[in-house]
């Protein structure tokens, strides 16, 4: 049987592309695009650059701000009115100025059927042509399960729009990456908006380091670019329980990391 399965293996690697990379995605112009951020940053620092870009194509963009940001308790009084100061400047940056909080709370977000009428009630309201949300994978537990949550009205709303999972703590395995080269500084700069966080860890230089790495997605001529990288999400189809698939993975993770 083991011998089996291993020539099963054997035949289904023979026949991968030898090293298939991300492709560049096409952004649209005019659309409207809805993003789900669970902490205020986090929206810049997964697809920041992809935002200013779709700015710059006259899309109308809509940001919804899941927690507080208050830090669990964990940061000083008056935590959230600056976070979400900082989220309007760094936002303003990007040239977006449409945004929503929804004041769950921070480091303890739980998934009810409330919430998912909020997240059903913004989709048929706005009616997106493209959708942003956090990763199942990524190590951060507000982020998974808002991803989950997200991700599961989506999959139940009657609207088409296409849907993408960013990046933030853990990387993805892409499937698109977007060029952010022309718009780094952008990005750069609505990121030091959040003085706040960055007093306590260095997003910016992780962010942007991120993005050099996935830049070589991108590379021509020995010179790398900036990139950010996506999954997009399906609803239906081989693929259609992916969201499945990565919380299963990120359960896996974090077995393993208390052993």
């Amino acid at each position: 049987m083991k011998r089996f399965i291993n020539k099963w293996w054997q035949a289904r690697i023979a026949r991968l592309r030898p090293c298939p990379l991300p492709k560049a995605l096409a952004l649209p112009e005019n659309g409207r695009v809805l993003v789900f951020a669970p902490h205020q940053d986090d929206e810049t620092i997964g697809c920041g650059g992809t935002l200013a870009l779709l700015r710059q194509k006259g899309c109308e963009i809509k940001v919804v701000f899941v927690t507080d940001g208050g830090g669990a308790g964990s940061l000083p009084e008056g935590t959230v009115a600056i976070r979400k100061k900082e989220a309007i400047a760094a936002l303003a940056e990007l040239g977006i100025d449409d945004l929503i909080f929804l004041d769950e709370p921070d480091g303890h977000f739980r998934n009810t059927p409330d919430f998912e009428r909020k997240i059903m009630a913004i989709l048929d309201q706005f009616q997106p042509d493209w959708l942003f949300m956090p990763s199942m994978l990524d190590y951060h537990r507000d982020h998974v399960a808002i991803g989950q949550a997200v991700c599961a009205c989506w999959r139940r709303w009657q609207g088409k729009a296409r849907a993408f999972f960013y990046e933030i703590w853990s990387p993805l395995p892409a499937t698109w990456v977007v060029d952010i080269r022309s718009v780094a500084e952008l990005k750069r700069s609505a990121l030091s908006r959040y003085e706040l966080p960055l007093a306590h860890c260095d997003y910016l230089t992780a962010s942007m380091g991120l993005a050099a790495y996935r830049g070589l997605y991108l590379s021509e001529n020995g010179q790398s670019g900036l990139a950010e990288a996506f999954v997009e999400a399906e609803k239906n189809g081989i693929w259609g329980d992916m969201p499945g698939r990565m919380l299963t993975l990120r359960v896996y993770i974090e077995k393993r990391l208390k052993q």
